[in-house]
């Protein structure tokens, strides 16, 4: 899995082309994080294509990025073919909407600061 991190705008991490694809951005003098998922570099071996990411839904907070990272690898264990079929390959295979509903899915609809996005349950 290529996972990159990109900390702000000038996309210095390539967060664009990793499989999962992290951007820091300021909200209100706030940290949160844009993540998207299908972005490839290209490869030569396999002929796949380079192709961006795409945003997954609304940015989260800096605490909530490891247990989103962790609900996306936990929908591709869910649903990769075999232990030898990549993260990238299943993002590609069923398209992005299971994991947006795997990660969303999982938040909590009651947060404890009214004026931040919902944190993960």
């Amino acid at each position: 899995i290529d996972l990159n991190i990109s900390g702000c705008m000038n996309a210095c991490g390539h967060h664009h082309v990793g499989h999962i694809g992290i951007l820091g951005v300021d909200k209100n003098g706030e940290e949160w994080y844009q993540v998207e998922i299908g972005g490839n570099q290209g490869e030569v071996r396999s002929g796949r294509p380079a192709s961006l990411g795409k945003v997954i839904g609304p940015s989260f907070a800096r605490d909530q990025v490891p247990a989103v990272v962790d609900q996306l690898l936990q929908c591709y264990l869910e649903h990769r073919d075999s232990e030898a079929e990549r993260f990238i390959d299943v993002v590609h295979r069923i398209g992005v909407q299971p994991f947006k509903e795997r990660v969303y899915g999982n938040l909590d609809p009651k947060p404890a600061n009214r004026d931040r996005e919902p944190a993960l349950a």
